[in-house]
């Protein structure tokens, strides 16, 4: 396609080697013979690399492509389109329920942009039903049985909406939700640890865990000054800072460590009567990243061996009643209450009829979090998005009312 070319005689293009054709009838009343049947494409025989382009004058143009070069119009029409206008079929991947990048039972499934998250649904497991019909002694432990990392907040809060219903209140021991929110803590470190490769970090947690559950006073105090060491090995890790600093930032989430790492001091146990004489004050951050989020952690485990040994004593991991043995459990009315567990607070509304539970309903941190994750995740890269949904602590079991 080189019309500038002209020759009084035939031959060949000195540009492309193409053979020399008549030109048209136009060109010949102007006087000139030469080239310009070479942009029509006429007597291109035998060169393929040329051959087939007929049409081509009618091909849509498209920012930064050659005109003329074969283009992906068509398969692409109707495709979503990146933030960066790139047009490319998405792909969606599921991940969990078991996954080691995930708690267990967290079901997470991503529309990816190549290898960004354009879209995220995030789901647990299948919605377990609450104690119903049982009578209301039982209730306190069944709860208990549906949450195996919090069981002792699980039992308080039990017995504080059975002492609602009655007009009463029970106090539980502040000493025993603090060990177990310890465990809990570590037990996420341990697995966010693995998540980011620092098998070290991994093991001495867990085996923290497992030191500290169940554990008396006297025990937690002996093995404080080892806790306190992890906990400073875990700030001063390089690796953790570099990846999660300024990665998932997250404001809006109503309580529980992830609210309270965005500089959020929303904590029940502050007006809650079981620490009284404990000098308790929330603690809160203000980044709202997954750093502060860890960072977060690490603190509050601190305050929380500080609250143990002003205690003094935990009590026994199943509580007293929140009534005394001479009078009987109420048998019908409604009560609510509300616990700080160590993801955040849980509330139950619980009504009993002739000594039953009739109907039980429980909110925990999940239904909070879950909302704001799905849009945290939203056009980051799939390694940092699955960082930052674990470094939420979320609990998947999701309850029916």
């Amino acid at each position: 396609m080189h019309p500038e070319v002209t020759s009084d005689s035939p031959g060949s293009c000195p540009k492309c080697g193409m053979d020399l054709v008549p030109q048209d009838k136009e060109g010949a009343q102007s006087g000139q013979a030469g080239h310009s049947g070479h942009s029509g494409h006429e007597g291109h025989g035998g060169h393929e690399g040329h051959g087939g382009h007929e049409g081509h004058d009618d091909a849509q143009d498209i920012p930064g492509i050659e005109s003329h070069f074969m283009s992906m119009v068509e398969l692409t029409e109707g495709k979503p389109a990146s933030p960066d206008g790139l047009i490319m079929e998405w792909i969606e991947a599921p991940f969990g329920p078991f996954f080691p990048g995930l708690p267990g039972g967290l079901g997470l499934v991503l529309m990816l942009d190549g290898d960004s998250v354009a879209q995220a649904r995030l789901h647990g497991t299948k919605p377990i039903p609450l104690p119903s019909g049982c009578p209301v002694a039982e209730l306190p432990e069944r709860l208990a049985a549906i949450f195996p990392l919090t069981p002792v907040a699980m039992r308080a809060l039990a017995h504080r909406a059975i002492a609602a219903v009655g007009g009463g209140t029970a106090a539980p021991d502040a000493a025993a939700l603090e060990r177990e929110r310890i465990a809990s803590h570590l037990n996420w470190l341990a697995g966010f640890a693995r998540q980011m490769g620092l098998v070290r970090l991994e093991r001495q947690g867990a085996a923290l865990q497992r030191v500290l559950v169940g554990a008396a006073a006297a025990d937690i105090a002996a093995a404080a000054p080892g806790l306190r060491r992890y906990l400073d090995r875990v700030r001063r890790t390089p690796l953790l800072r570099l990846k999660l600093e300024g990665l998932g930032g997250l404001t809006g989430a109503k309580g529980g460590p992830v609210a309270r790492a965005a500089g959020t001091a929303a904590d029940a146990r502050a007006k809650d009567q079981a620490y009284d004489g404990l000098d308790f004050t929330p603690i809160a951050g203000g980044d709202g990243d997954a750093l502060a989020r860890l960072m977060q952690r690490v603190a509050e485990i601190r305050q929380s061996l500080d609250l143990i040994a002003r205690a003094g004593t935990i009590a026994a991991s199943t509580p007293p009643p929140s009534t005394p043995p001479s009078t009987p459990p109420p048998r019908a009315g409604h009560g609510v209450a509300t616990v700080e567990t160590a993801r955040g607070p849980a509330t139950l509304h619980l009504t009993l009829s002739d000594g039953a539970v009739e109907s039980a309903h429980l909110t925990t941190p999940f239904e909070d979090l879950a909302s704001l994750a799905t849009d945290m995740v939203r056009q980051m890269e799939l390694a940092d998005a699955l960082i930052s949904i674990g470094a939420l602590d979320l609990d998947p079991r999701r309850l029916a009312a």
